[in-house]
């Protein structure tokens, strides 16, 4: 194993890594983890989870519900997901009050460039760490590539999953047919 990954990249989750650094980090073009996914496919329950904010504290999906959620999971060498975070910051400044974007980071480079990256691009919706058990992931089907981005309506049911980086108008699109607007 190589030694210049870090110790929880080594314990278990290299597998979930090397998948997406195979796929490219993801692709718009490739169909949503609808059949991979089965745990987490649209018109199902969201599965919960409880994971450590990159600020500190606690960050549980169940304590939002009443509202519509983009989660998204990401990395910061990972540049579809880079394309797509200005788009959720927007989306979530946009419809404030009735829509929380969360981003679940993978941190294989640490909290401490995670943090910095949110930082240098004034990002500050809400993000996380993937647990070291990479549970969560594997509850969302054990996401194929990333970004994987989920639209949760305000009951906690999945609506929409995108694979890749898209515009904003494509998340938009399908946000306005969860809020009604």
């Amino acid at each position: 194993m190589p030694t210049f990954l870090p110790a929880r990249l080594r314990a278990g989750a290299l597998p979930v890594l090397l998948l997406a650094l195979a796929a490219g980090c993801g692709d718009k073009d490739r169909p949503a983890a609808s059949g991979a996914a089965a745990v987490a496919a649209k018109g199902t329950p969201a599965p919960d989870f409880t994971l450590e904010k990159v600020g500190g504290g606690t960050l549980r999906l169940s304590d939002l519900r009443g509202r519509a959620v983009i989660l998204d999971f990401w990395d910061t060498w990972c540049p579809p997901c880079r394309r797509a975070m200005p788009h959720l910051q927007e989306l979530h400044d946009q419809y404030d009050g009735r829509l929380t974007v969360v981003g679940v980071a993978f941190g294989r480079d640490g909290r401490d460039a995670v943090a910095r990256f949110l930082a240098d691009r004034n990002l500050t919706f809400p993000n996380a760490l993937m647990d070291e058990e990479y549970e969560t992931a594997r509850d969302y089907g054990g996401l194929q590539s990333i970004p994987t981005t989920y639209l949760i309506d305000a009951e906690g049911v999945i609506r929409e999953i995108w694979v890749g980086a898209y515009a904003k108008a494509d998340y938009e699109a399908a946000l306005r047919g969860v809020l009604g607007s």
